[in-house]
Parts: structure tokens; C-alpha cells; sequence
């Protein structure tokens, strides 16, 4: 059977907080993992280039939303050590950029500007529940790494289609 019904009341039950309403804050963030998730999806499947890198962010926002859910999974500083890695992989092929950037260009690099904001969202509701204890800090630089990972990586795949970035002017 693919549904339970149980939500129908509006509630879920989340083992770290018990049952609660499907606006509670824990929820709210478990969502907007979920949907940083789907745009990795997304940016993957338009790119084999970047695909396997994606494919390991993805695996380790399924560990943050697991953890946050109430489950014992391990998240270590090595994560974190993982993504900067990856901006230098993909950001020492890049020229140092001195201006602001419209998101664009290539429908990978446009995915991944979207799966950016997405994830400063996620990152400013775990920032909440981090302030309320329901969760730990590195979580909170996981996702402040990944978002410059991100933003590289959406730059990097526009050099590689030959795409000039747009340049912010006022």
C-alpha cells in the first residue's frame, strides 16, 4: 500500500518530537531537506559530469533529515572536509569572480541555483531548531558548505557549456 492515512489529521509523528502538527518547525525543515533533495535530483539527472559528487550530497541529506528526525545516524567533520574538497575540484578550473552573478544559463547550472537557495532555507530553519536544541551545529556547516558547493558547481557547468555568466548591474 503506498499511504497510511495517518496524516490525514494534519500530524505526523517525527521520533524526535513525538507527534506534531505538519507546520511545526521540525516538519518545516524535514521538507525543505526533502525538496533540496528533489533539485539535486533534478541537477544529476542533467549532468553526468557532476552526478556522482550530487549523488553523495544527496546520501548525506537523507543522514542531516534523519538525524533531525530523532535517528542515530552518524554525521562527522569529514562531510564537511568532503564539500570543501569539491569546491576546490570544481572552483580551481574557474576564474575569480569579483561581481555578482545572475542565476542562469544552462539548465544544470539553473537547477543548481535553485537547489541553493533551497538549501539557505534549510540551512535558516536547522539554524532555528539548532537554537532550540533539537539538533547539533554541524549540520548547520554541512549546510553552509554545500550551498558554496552549490554556487561553484552552477558556475563550473556553465564554463563547461561555454556559458558566460551575467553580470549584476544596477
Amino acid at each position: 500500500m503506498w499511504y497510511t492515512g495517518k496524516g490525514d489529521s494534519g500530524k505526523t509523528n517525527v521520533p524526535s518530537a513525538g507527534n506534531v502538527w505538519k507546520d511545526d518547525a521540525i516538519v518545516d525543515a524535514l521538507g525543505d531537506l526533502d525538496e533540496l533533495n528533489a533539485f539535486l535530483g533534478l541537477a544529476a539527472s542533467t549532468n553526468n559530469a557532476i552526478k556522482d559528487d550530487i549523488e553523495k550530497v544527496q546520501s548525506d541529506i537523507f543522514t542531516i533529515a534523519s538525524r533531525i528526525a530523532g535517528f542515530n545516524l552518524e554525521l562527522d567533520e569529514s562531510k564537511v572536509k568532503e564539500l570543501e574538497g569539491m569546491i576546490r575540484k570544481y572552483g580551481d578550473e574557474l576564474p575569480q569572480l569579483r561581481n555578482f552573478v545572475l542565476p542562469g544559463g544552462d539548465i544544470s547550472a539553473s537547477t543548481l541555483h535553485i537547489a541553493r537557495t533551497v538549501c539557505r532555507r534549510a540551512e535558516r530553519k536547522i539554524v532555528s531548531l539548532y537554537k532550540e536544541s533539537h539538533i547539533g551545529s554541524l549540520e548547520i556547516s554541512y549546510l553552509n558548505r554545500l550551498s558554496s558547493l552549490l554556487f561553484v558547481m552552477a558556475l563550473w557547468c556553465n564554463k563547461k557549456k561555454n556559458i558566460e555568466e551575467r553580470i549584476w548591474k544596477k
